[in-house]
Parts: C-alpha cells; sequence; structure tokens
C-alpha cells in the first residue's frame, strides 16, 4: 500500500559552492524532502563538502551523496563521512551506496561486486554500532564507541542488485528505465520490508519536444544509458533487441571526462537517433503538465514512495526553480505555510 503523497527530491551536480547553496535553500524553503549531491570526482568538486554546505544553510532537508561507493572510498570512510555529516546536520543525513560508476570505472577501476555491496552495507554499521567489520581482506577493528548512523539507501538498476536492496537496504533508488514490467519488478524486488522505501530517479525536463529535452540534458541521458543500461540480460533492462548492440558500443566508447556534463559536449554524439528518443521516452520526466500529471500519477500507483530528478542541464538553479513551480501547479509540493508549520 502506498501513500497517497509522493516525496520529492533532486541531484545536483556539484559544480559552486555558491550554487550548491541556493539550491539548498530554495529546495529547503519550497518543501521538497531530499537534496542528493553527485560523487563523481572525475569532473565534478568533492561531493562531502558540498552536503555539509548545504546542511549547514538549511533547517529541514535531507542531504547525502548520490552516489557513494566503495571502490575509491574504502566502507570505513564512506561510514566516516556519512557518520559525521549525520552529526553535524542533526541526523538529516540519508546515505545512498552503490557498485559504483564513473567513480570506479572512470579511473578504469572494476565496480564492486554486489556481494562486495553487501559485506560493504554490514561493514559501515558494525562500524558505526562500534563492533568492527570486514570488507575483502581487510578488517575494520570494534572501537566499543558508538557513532551516529543514517539510512542506506542502495542504488540498483538491475535485478540482482535490487534484490540486494530489498534484503539489506533501508530503501531503494532506482535510475533505470520507468517501462512499466521494469519498474514493476524493481518495486518488487526493492520493497521486502516495512519502512522500505523506494524512489524512481528519472531525468527531469521540462521541454515539450525529444529534441527540447536532448538539447536541454542530452549528456545526462547518454550517462544514463551508460550506467542503467549494463548488464548480461538487455532485454530484462527493457532494452529493445535492435538498440542493444549500440548500447554495447556505447559502454566502450563513452569517456569518463565529460560525464554527464551538459556543459561540455563530449557524449552526446554516442547515441544515434533512435537510441536518444528511446532514453527520451523512458528515462526523462518531461511534457506539458497533463504529461508530468500521467507520469507522476503512474509512479504512485506502482508504489513509488518518492521521485528524486536527476538535473544534467547546464544552468541547474534556474531548473531547480522551474521544476519547483511545477510540482506546486500540481499540488505536488506543500505550501509555503504547510512548510513552515511542519518545520
Amino acid at each position: 500500500m502506498t501513500s497517497d503523497r509522493l516525496r520529492f527530491g533532486l541531484m545536483t551536480l556539484p559544480r559552486s559552492l555558491e550554487e550548491t547553496r541556493t539550491i539548498a535553500r530554495e529546495t529547503d524553503a519550497a518543501g521538497w524532502d531530499w537534496l542528493g549531491i553527485a560523487d563523481s570526482p572525475v569532473v565534478y568538486d568533492d561531493s562531502y563538502l558540498h552536503q555539509a554546505e548545504a546542511l549547514r544553510t538549511t533547517s529541514r532537508l535531507r542531504v547525502g551523496p548520490l552516489v557513494s561507493h566503495v571502490v575509491v572510498r574504502h566502507p570505513l570512510v564512506v561510514g566516516n563521512l556519512l557518520a559525521t555529516l549525520a552529526d553535524f546536520g542533526g541526523g538529516r543525513t540519508i546515505g545512498t551506496l552503490a557498485t559504483g560508476n564513473s567513480a570506479a570505472r572512470g579511473l578504469g577501476l572494476a565496480p564492486a561486486t554486489v556481494d562486495e555491496l553487501r559485506q560493504a552495507v554490514a561493514a559501515i554499521r558494525g562500524y558505526w554500532a562500534g563492533e568492527g567489520g570486514s570488507f575483502r581482506t581487510s578488517t575494520i577493528p570494534a572501537s566499543g564507541r558508538v557513532r551516529t548512523g543514517c539510512p542506506l539507501i542502495l542504488a540498483a538498476d538491475g535485478p540482482r542488485a535490487a534484490e540486494l536492496a530489498g534484503e539489506v537496504g533501508d530503501g531503494m533508488l532506482y535510475g533505470g528505465t520507468l517501462d512499466p514490467s521494469v519498474l514493476d519488478r524493481r518495486v518488487a524486488a526493492g520493497k521486502r520490508r516495512a519502512g522500505q522505501t523506494f524512489w524512481a530517479a528519472p531525468a527531469v525536463s521540462l521541454a515539450n519536444t525529444v529534441d527540447g529535452v536532448l538539447a536541454d540534458m542530452g549528456e545526462m541521458l547518454v550517462a544514463q544509458a551508460n550506467r542503467a543500461l549494463r548488464g548480461t540480460d538487455l532485454t530484462e533492462r527493457g532494452v529493445p533487441a535492435r538498440l542493444q548492440r549500440e548500447v554495447e558500443e556505447l559502454w566502450r566508447r563513452y569517456d569518463y571526462a565529460f560525464h554527464a556534463d551538459s556543459s561540455r559536449s563530449g557524449n552526446a554524439a554516442l547515441m544515434s537517433e533512435e537510441l536518444a528518443s528511446y532514453l527520451v521516452e523512458h528515462f526523462v520526466l518531461w511534457g506539458d503538465l497533463d504529461a508530468w500529471r500521467r507520469r507522476l500519477g503512474d509512479l504512485r500507483a506502482r508504489g513509488c514512495d518518492g521521485v528524486l530528478f536527476i538535473l544534467g542541464q547546464a544552468t541547474q538553479t534556474d531548473v531547480v526553480r522551474s521544476v519547483t513551480a511545477r510540482l506546486q501547479e500540481l499540488g505536488e509540493l506543500p505550501t509555503v505555510a504547510r512548510v513552515a508549520e511542519t518545520a
């Protein structure tokens, strides 16, 4: 059973601290639930420093990395950062973990396996409890010091990671295709225990045409395809047979020096017109007011508890303001008065 009210969050790219502060203040005042800050140090600023600034300039907004990983950072480091931020922000930190895409593949490293991610979650929680833990060949000693923890949301696009999210996560963040059959499988896998939350994570655009969406955020779309459509069974992930070879070629040619950066052209040319249209239709919430109303209603009906929009535009602050206005027009965000009452 799902709530009638969806929660809303967004992911921004940490390009400047002032931009992050502005977005954090405005989303906090407008009643947004969650601000995720991209953790992709190959291209952007440090996510955790931006998270600290977002927490410092807000009073109710939840903040966290989107998404962190355990390839370059050991689970001890991730656990320590999250616990420190949870204390700093008065318990408003939300942690999101995945196997690692740009922060691993961008350095030529292999992402963590699903089994290693399971081990990392246990190690982080053991560290918070003062009991220690293990990861790969390392051991976190039992310190006896109990630290402030936070929810651990697992980001999962494929079926095995979704199963893990349902087993050990406090929730799941899903950034794959919104094809109904695939989405239904992910919700069923990711929401299996009381209190678990399922967040859909589409890209977002106010454009009303496919070409308009591509002009708005084509680089982010090809980044999503590079991340969410990796796997041995592309049919299970909703990719039509006619596009599967092109998707596999995209993996090989993707350049992480331009990862998800619509302010610089780098990877969008890897998409054919057909693949680009497919990605717009299945990975983006876009179009007019009625299109938004239908898509949000469908996500709600299929068991989603929240929607976290992936920003990829060159100018983020203006997009945040436009999306806020759209959600207010739809009655999906509370009024300023209601935000003040519940703060």
